[in-house]
């Protein structure tokens, strides 16, 4: 099966998994802001915390704080683990005043925005530790994996930063599956991919090495959302998704996950370019 080339319309007869398409990413961040607060509300019931594994860039989380402040929910009983972080020269986390911090952006896009009983106590703020990155899988573990991961996917198919090893390297695929919390270097195509997309060319401010959740951890999760949004998400996707599982694209061990959700839009439904041909032909 040439995988570049399933429509839409026959994704859930391959996958048994939830797919929905929307129209726009407001409303793809509506749907996710509306099931978070169910899902937190639910936990409160229980009397439990909601334990969330959360992406910087897939993601608008002020939707999040306008449900929660419209709905009076009670932030307490969330915990959000963010899914990774640029580190410094030095080994540690960049500052929040650099303008690439993730925490920066947590920050300012949702837990800032919180009022009253929305807020999330600082305790319940989770980034994977750069000096200590076992304390974030020994947390997970103690969870018994998050109750939802959401994420999206790299040009190179990496989830989270777990890129594919580099072409003249071997691939050990237990290796990549089970990678867990750990620094790294960043690979060079998200590098680029990441400039192009988050610092308009920018090349110099942005960060070479990161801490990431491993595959171990995001896979423990008791249920994985997948977003895309992009047009060059069309081909990662279904590169993910429905081809083969291979370390090669970690954001393809999904597939052996029992739990799976995928939200996308139009723009990442749309079949890739294959030929300029195709872009005459709309």
């Amino acid at each position: 099966m040439d995988y570049y080339t399933i429509p839409f319309e026959q994704f859930s007869g391959i996958r048994p998994w939830p797919f929905t398409k929307l129209p726009d990413v407001a409303a793809l961040n509506r749907l996710i802001a509306e099931e978070v607060v169910t899902a937190l509300k639910e936990a409160v019931k229980q009397r439990r915390r909601l334990v969330v594994i959360c992406p910087v860039g897939p993601l608008d989380y002020s939707y999040w704080a306008e449900v929660m402040n419209r709905e009076h929910v009670d932030g307490s009983a969330l915990v959000t683990v963010n899914m990774d972080e640029y580190l410094a020269e030095d080994g540690d986390a960049i500052p929040e005043s650099h303008p690439l911090s993730f925490r920066r952006f947590m920050n300012a896009g949702f837990f800032d925005r919180l009022q009253g009983s929305a807020r999330v106590p600082a305790d319940n703020i989770v980034f994977p530790d750069p000096r200590s990155p076992d304390r974030t899988t020994a947390f997970l573990e103690a969870c018994g994996g998050a109750d939802i991961c959401y994420g999206g996917m790299g040009l190179t198919g990496h989830f989270a930063f777990n890129d594919p090893p580099e072409a003249d390297q071997s691939c050990d695929a237990a290796a990549v599956r089970n990678s867990r919390t750990r620094c790294l270097e960043i690979c060079r195509e998200s590098q680029a991919q990441m400039c192009m997309g988050g610092t308009g060319g920018n090349w110099e401010i942005l960060p070479r090495r990161a801490i990431t959740l491993g595959m171990y951890e995001l896979l423990m999760s008791k249920q994985i959302h997948l977003t895309f949004m992009r047009s060059w998400h069309a081909g990662v996707l279904r590169r993910a998704l429905f081809g083969p599982v291979t370390g090669r694209c970690p954001g393809s061990f999904v597939q052996q996950h029992p739990n799976v959700t995928v939200t996308l839009t139009e723009l990442a439904a749309d079949l890739p370019l294959v030929h300029v041909a195709q872009r005459i032909a709309v």
